[in-house]
């Protein structure tokens, strides 16, 4: 009797361990909760949401009601949606306003595995179908974050109403402004990008000189709230792999992929010094691109009012093609 105890005991013993154990698994693999931010990433109007897609989990803050318009920021180190926040509070009260932060950036979940241009414009489809109500929305995306958005009408002609993209730009010419020739040799290898990520990427007075050099001509807008908040995503647990993954080569997508294949209206908003970058918009027949004068890339930020004002005369007045 006291050996069958004792082995009953050790039975019961170790259920209780092994039920410990996948609890505990359980827990670690739940994503960590992020802290509380100040509203200088948006607005308190606005929600803070979660939505689940095959690719990783996606933040998004939301409000208003009406057609859906999304804002997609740019992608760099720190990058998150807090880029359009200037602009994207306007329409909250005529529209149904989403601001995501790709997955990767700001405080979208961080996988630290390869995500294709591919996996992103499944992610952004997978985001459209979960959080429209059935609804195309109107898509204004900017840098890589407009390429990408690019694709996704390309890929999904179901998906969107019409795209307004400022300052398109592929990733051959993404690191440029990050990376001097002479350090070319550091991204070879995976310890190298790391570094480069640490002494030039991620530092704030990094990030304050380049966001200085994409500010808009005669702009005067001040880069510390800009400079803490991207810095402060900047240095977050996992914010890295996705830059080093454009550094690697791993992730490549032109300025507009597909754009042939895009079969709804297209604004292109092309900063001053980007005048003449993309020519072959012109040949679809459903694009204008319009030339921002004394404006930079930094535009919706430090030219949020103009751009505002811009947007506003892109969704309330009908589309003018014209062709350039």
């Amino acid at each position: 009797m006291a050996s069958l105890w004792k082995k009953g005991a050790g039975i019961g013993l170790g259920a209780g361990l092994l039920g410990a154990t996948v609890l505990a698994l359980r827990l670690r693999a739940r994503p960590t909760p992020h802290p509380s931010l100040p509203d200088i990433i948006s607005p308190s109007v606005f929600s803070r949401r979660v939505q689940r897609t095959t690719r990783g989990q996606i933040v998004y803050h939301v409000s208003g009601e009406g057609e859906p318009l999304i804002f997609l920021h740019d992608f760099f180190p720190g990058a998150a949606s807090y880029e359009w926040s200037k602009i994207y509070p306007s329409f909250s009260k005529t529209h149904r306003v989403l601001a995501p932060d790709w997955i990767g950036f700001g405080e979208s979940e961080r996988p630290d595995r390869l995500l294709r241009a591919e996996d992103y414009a499944q992610c952004l489809r997978e985001f459209v179908r979960a959080t429209c109500g059935g609804r195309r929305p109107v898509l204004v995306g900017s840098g890589l974050g407009a390429a990408l958005a690019c694709l996704a009408a390309a890929q999904h002609p179901e998906l969107v109403a019409r795209l307004i993209l400022f300052h398109p730009i592929g990733t051959a010419e993404w690191a440029k402004p990050w990376v001097p020739r002479s350090l070319n040799a550091a991204t070879w290898s995976r310890r190298g990008r790391q570094w480069l990520y640490n002494t030039r990427f991620a530092p704030p007075e990094r990030l304050k000189k380049w966001l200085s050099s994409r500010r808009s001509p005669g702009a005067s807008l001040d880069l510390t709230e800009a400079v803490s908040v991207f810095s402060s995503f900047a240095r977050q647990y996992g914010a890295a792999w996705a830059v080093l993954r454009i550094l690697s080569g791993r992730f490549n997508v032109p300025p507009l992929p597909r754009l042939g294949g895009v079969c709804v209206p297209v604004t292109i908003w092309l900063p001053e010094f980007d005048a003449e970058k993309l020519p072959e918009a012109a040949a679809h027949a459903e694009t204008r691109v319009d030339r921002l004068e004394n404006c930079g890339p930094l535009a919706p930020l430090d030219q949020a009012e103009n751009l505002t004002t811009r947007l506003q005369t892109e969704l309330f007045q009908p589309m003018r093609m014209v062709r350039n």
